[in-house]
């Protein structure tokens, strides 16, 4: 379990400021859903978190240390990406390409079977291509994935929003259980609140590539003081939270 503390985070592209002075932590062992409509800077915030684009002026932070004087594999960081499909290897077994995220010395092919059995999958699925698995299953191999480079920190970027509704239940209802099983300290990224109510401890919303608020989940859920807020949480569907919970 680590921090990942962002501090007057901005990102520009051109004229473009995509991230505006943002400062947000994810706290050690909790979730942090960060909501906000498409172009708000959420993806972009995601990515300077993982070092995909340095900030502009800023820094990002794992346990007090700046990402930016650190070799990727020593930041800890994994992030999980909207497309499953896109972000595997067409050409490996997904047991490969899990075990390809593994750090040298471990015992590969029972690390792949764990971490296949950890995400509810068969190890016997090992062999398979990604395109003979569905979406939600693809999915489910992205985090064993993630999890294989033995993360401090997840980064979740809108990984159920290409799925069905039942099959997104299934794929929160398992993010959820590992979070909690393993400790981790995820920042979960969402355009839907419906979403981000679900599996958060903490919520901040973006708009226009600014926070506009953040506090605990009950803070925001219950009491949210901007307008932006009380708007998504007038579109975001009750409904589907149940069927989330009855999904497996």
């Amino acid at each position: 379990m680590s921090e990942l503390r962002f501090e007057h985070v901005s990102l520009q592209y051109g004229s473009l400021r995509a991230v505006d002075d943002v400062s947000l932590t994810v706290p050690s062992g909790q979730v942090v859903g960060l909501v906000g409509e498409s172009g708000s800077g959420k993806s972009s915030l995601a990515a300077t978190a993982v070092g995909l684009v340095p900030p502009t002026s800023g820094q990002v932070l794992v346990d007090g240390a700046d990402i930016q004087r650190m070799r990727p594999r020593e930041r800890g960081l994994q992030m999980v990406f909207q497309d499953p499909y896109s972000s595997l290897d067409p050409r490996m077994s997904i047991g490969e390409s899990i075990a390809e995220a593994m750090p040298r010395g471990t015992g590969k092919r029972a690390e792949v079977a764990r971490l296949l059995e950890l995400v509810n999958l068969d190890p016997s699925r090992a062999g398979s291509l990604p395109a003979r698995l569905s979406g939600g299953q693809r999915q489910r191999v992205a985090l064993a994935r993630a999890l294989a480079g033995r993360p401090k920190v997840i980064i979740a970027d809108e990984i159920t929003s290409a799925l069905d509704v039942s099959v997104q239940g299934a794929v929160l209802n398992l993010v959820r259980d590992l979070q909690r099983q393993l400790g981790l300290s995820m920042l979960f990224i969402s355009h839907n609140l419906a979403v981000v109510r679900y599996v958060s401890d903490r919520i901040a919303v973006m708009k226009d590539g600014k926070l506009v608020e953040e506090g605990t989940a009950e803070q925001v859920l219950e009491s949210p003081q901007h307008s932006y807020t009380r708007e998504l949480l007038a579109a975001a569907p009750s409904r589907h939270t149940s069927l989330w919970e009855d999904a497996s």
